[in-house]
Parts: C-alpha cells; structure tokens; sequence
C-alpha cells in the first residue's frame, strides 16, 4: 500500500497549501483519506501493486520504481 500512503500524503500536502496551513492537519488528513478512497483509484492502484508483484516478486530494485511511477500516475492533485 505504499503507493495509496504516498497518494494520501501528496493529496494532505495539497489540502494544507489551501486551507490555511496546519491548523486543520487532522481534518485535512481525513478528508485526504476520504476521497483517496472515493475516487476509485484505489483499485487501479492496488491491481497496478499486485500486477508488480507478481512480475518482479519481492525484488526491491525492480519494484521501487514501478511503485513510484504508480504513484505519479494516480495522483489525487491531478485529477
């Protein structure tokens, strides 16, 4: 689930750039984890994370940046 942390946490980043900073960081974090898993992303993401698994096994070398670039390609911020 690295990816969907790392997609819950870019998307906080952008919540607390636009509601006023870190007064709100509990409500910014929910509200990030809601709609990470409203916006059905979550299942493109995790079939992208086991289709990797399955090809690279547990090879971190390999795997590492096939996470990141899964990441990158559902960000929230994008949508």
């Amino acid at each position: 689930m690295i990816p969907g942390t790392i997609l819950v946490f870019e998307f906080l980043y952008f919540l607390l750039q636009v509601q006023g900073g870190w007064d709100n960081l509990q409500e910014s974090l929910t509200l990030a984890v809601k709609e990470y898993q409203s916006s059905g992303i979550h299942a493109k993401v995790n079939e992208s994370i086991q289709k990797a698994f399955e090809k690279y096994g547990d090879n971190v070398d390999n795997l590492c940046p096939v996470l990141v670039h899964i990441a990158k390609e559902n960000q929230l911020c994008a949508k």
